[in-house]
């Protein structure tokens, strides 16, 4: 099994392949891991150089981006769409004003600017993207976070890279593509992390073969703003952290981009919101999802459980 281990998207990344020949597989992992970074020098928000943020501090209303960055943020306004803007990339202004507003790492250490919150207008979507002619329009003052989501394209690309191989596995920090198996078992076998205790031991584990899971958590980025503990997965209809009683959300999919919007939208609407056969799930190629709540109850659905390996 070949192996490549990197930090990158301000997280752990690892990428796995089960290769016939080594010297091409390890010239495949690269070309991988490239992908990676190309989609973290486009679309971080942290990075002063990238797309995202050129475009983030531009003052025009109209500005032309790459076609990359055109495609990606037009999808996510479609999943904005799709699920009635539960999943909204047009939250950035409400995370900053929390405080949220360099890489994570830094938020404890680093002095907090404080930019007045946004005026809240749930349902708004003040952007059109002419993904033909590369061009953005949108109100100066709109500020854009493609972070999830780029996350799961990132995994995606990546994962195309290694494709013509019997197996591969491409993991972003939890945002996990596979393909084929590894070569000494029928599937890829996934962990999922207890969110109360992330050194313990896993809560469940699936067995993946062509598919992608995601797992979005208001555990892992908590920190204090005001006196009040907070954490970064905004709620878009009311611009504060969202607080149904689900911790953790982990959505199986076809894509990684799909899964980190379901388990996104799935924690956000809390347990019990998404199911294979509902629209959202459909439009998501939803697999299967469970939610762990806040005193440690598991809550999944049918598909999730087909998943699940016998051990």
């Amino acid at each position: 099994m070949l192996r490549v281990s990197m930090r990158a998207m301000n997280t752990d990344c690892l990428l796995l392949l089960n290769a016939g020949d080594e010297g091409q597989g390890r010239a495949a992992l690269t070309r991988a891991a490239a992908q990676v970074e190309e989609y973290e020098r486009a679309f971080s928000r942290f990075r002063a150089d990238s797309d995202l943020s050129h475009l983030n501090d531009s003052p025009a209303g109209r500005v032309e981006v790459p076609r990359e960055l055109a495609a990606l943020l037009s999808r996510a306004l479609q999943y904005a769409k799709i699920t009635g803007r539960v999943f909204n990339p047009l939250t950035l202004r409400e995370l900053e004003a929390l405080g949220y507003d360099r890489t994570f790492e830094e938020v404890p250490t680093r002095p907090h600017i404080p930019r007045p919150a946004p005026a809240h207008r749930p349902g708004r979507t003040p952007v059109r993207v002419d993904t033909a002619r590369g061009v953005v329009t949108r109100r100066p003052a709109t500020r854009i976070d493609l972070g999830g989501v780029a996350k799961g394209a990132a995994a995606d690309a990546a994962l195309a890279e290694l494709a013509p191989y019997p197996g591969a596995l491409v993991d972003l920090g939890g945002d996990i593509r596979t393909q084929g198996q590894p070569d000494d078992a029928d599937g890829w076998i996934v962990g999922i992390e207890d969110p109360v205790t992330a050194d313990g031991p896993s809560i469940g584990y699936l067995r993946l073969q062509d598919g992608a899971v995601a797992t979005s958590s208001v555990r892992k980025r908590q920190w204090t703003h005001d006196g009040n503990t907070v954490h970064h997965i905004i709620d878009p209809r009311t611009g504060r952290p969202s607080s149904t009683g689900v911790v953790q959300c982990t959505a199986i999919t076809d894509t990684a981009e799909h899964a980190d919007v379901a388990a996104k939208v799935g924690l956000i609407l809390g347990a019990g919101s998404l199911r294979e056969v509902d629209g959202i799930g459909r439009a998501l190629g939803l697999r299967g999802m469970a939610w762990v709540m806040v005193d440690g109850s598991i809550r999944c659905t049918v598909g999730w459980k087909a998943h699940a390996p016998d051990f």
